[in-house]
């Protein structure tokens, strides 16, 4: 066999392969027997008609066909292994230049290379803020609201109250009778500090904040211009113009909070242990927001300054899988992608070049930025921490009532790989975002961890005890890598 190769500028490359007459013929004999297998041909049992009668019956077209099907089954890996190819995915025979001799023409997409460079060089200082005492308050203010008690009030309405009132709203640019798009209802709101933000309010984001200063009787008229994709298809496109007529000013007032309200809460026995909670959960939201922060401009600097190839296949499967997690995170909101698209007045197509595309190709070098800084610094997963994240996962799913519908739907098995890759995915994305922390901090002391093992792929998990339990048989030697 003789082969010769060219690369080509999108990450591919070609390789004509002549090979020798007389195995093409091997191969149609093979293809022939085959056939008349599947075939019936008069006068003859099954697999029993002679080469020539197999193709005056089905035609040499048909064999030579099967023939090469064969052939490429058998040979192409060897065209691989003599052009020492790593391919990225399935290859595609192009063109069959020449059948005598056979020479076949392929084009393969490669496996990803990433050139990284600039690890040696991040310098990111890793500085979450701290929860202040005021965001403390205010989420303590939320809590309390849901017991204050609705006092009507005469003065101007304020953050924080809640105001009654009718609303119409027409459309400022028709002259016909259909001008009305809202017709005057009764409505209530509750006045929003500034810094709430409700993407989804209606009619639009910061509608509630239009009432401060404003006392009952008083009339409101104001206008607002809606794009194209907004929430409420009746609005989108339009300049509306809102007349609101305020009929009520209400204060919540917000009571102490006694033993009975505490218990309410969530079984505090004192105001200051409401308080410890609160805020670790503001500090974990905060320092989650800051930790995803910190890691996307840390490979982003990676990325500008790295050399990445990739097929343009493999773009197309992180587009494809990238929409169907927008339609499945749609179905889990009662909602389709046709819904979405009608909703933004935009064609698919449109949506994909725009919306997909742009983020897939994101995730996707992040992913082989990550990958390549998990191999180059030998980043591997401690089997003592990913048993303590697979009980952190089946802790989980047992609170949440959702591990006997799991077990069901995927059996033992799948359940049991399902939640161990989970668990890797974590941990690994974990110990990523470490390693990426030490580079961009290199002057911070780290205490040096125990020497990783090699995490099995045949680690087992026992869902009655929520634990992991690796088997005793030698640890698989191919390294797992995991996306971002």
């Amino acid at each position: 066999m003789k082969t010769t190769k060219e690369y080509t500028d999108d990450h591919q490359v070609k390789i004509t392969a002549e090979f020798e007459q007389d195995l093409l013929e091997q191969f149609k004999r093979r293809a022939a027997r085959k056939i008349a297998k599947n075939t019936r041909i008069p006068g003859f049992r099954p697999g029993k008609a002679p080469y020539n009668m197999v193709l005056n019956h089905v035609g040499e077209a048909s064999v030579i066909q099967e023939a090469i099907d064969l052939l490429l089954e058998e040979e192409y890996p060897k065209v691989l292994d003599q052009e020492g190819i790593k391919p990225w995915g399935p290859g595609n025979l192009e063109n069959i230049s020449s059948y005598e001799p056979p020479i076949f023409e392929f084009v393969i997409p490669l496996e990803a290379e990433v050139a990284l460079i600039g690890d040696d060089k991040l310098n990111k200082e890793y500085a979450p803020e701290a929860v202040t005492d005021e965001e403390i308050e205010q989420e303590l203010e939320r809590f309390k609201r849901n017991f204050a008690d609705v006092v009507p009030v005469e003065r101007a309405a304020k953050e924080g109250d809640v105001v009654y009132f009718t609303l119409e709203g027409t459309d400022k640019n028709a002259v016909d009778e259909d001008a009305v798009i809202i017709k005057e209802t009764p409505q209530q709101v509750l006045i929003e500090a500034e810094d709430v933000k409700r993407p989804s309010e209606w009619p639009f984001e910061g509608f509630n904040r239009k009432f401060i200063g404003k006392k009952a009787g008083k009339s409101l008229e104001f206008e607002h211009s809606f794009p194209e994709d907004a929430r409420d298809e009746s609005l989108a496109g339009k300049t509306v113009k809102f007349v609101a007529n305020l009929q009520e000013v209400k204060e919540l007032q917000s009571p102490e909070l006694n033993e009975e309200i505490l218990q309410q809460i969530g079984d505090y026995e004192t105001e200051e242990a409401l308080r410890e909670d609160i805020k670790k959960a503001i500090e974990n939201r905060k320092n989650t927001e800051y930790d995803d922060q910190y890691f996307t401009e840390l490979v982003d600097e990676l990325r500008e300054n790295s050399t990445i190839k990739y097929c343009p296949q493999q773009l197309e499967d992180a587009e494809e899988d990238m929409l169907h997690q927008v339609e499945h995170h749609l179905s889990h909101q009662g909602m389709d992608l046709e819904l979405l698209l009608k909703l933004r007045k935009q064609d698919k197509e449109t949506y994909i070049e725009e919306e997909i595309k742009p983020h897939a190709k994101n995730r996707l070098e992040r992913s082989l930025i990550m990958n390549e800084l998990t191999r180059k610094h030998e980043l591997k997963i401690d089997e003592k921490v990913l048993e303590a994240e697979i009980q952190k996962i089946i802790g989980q799913m047992i609170q949440s009532g959702e591990l006997e519908r799991a077990q069901k739907d995927l059996g033992a098995k799948k359940f049991s790989e399902s939640v161990t890759m989970e668990a890797y995915n974590r941990a690994m994305g974990q110990a990523q975002f470490e390693l990426l922390k030490s580079l961009a901090n290199p002057d911070i002391i780290q205490v040096e961890a125990p020497k990783p093992k090699k995490v099995s792929s045949k680690t087992k998990i026992s869902t009655k005890k929520a634990e992991a339990v690796p088997e005793k048989e030698e640890a698989d030697k191919t390294e797992e890598e995991t996306e971002e």
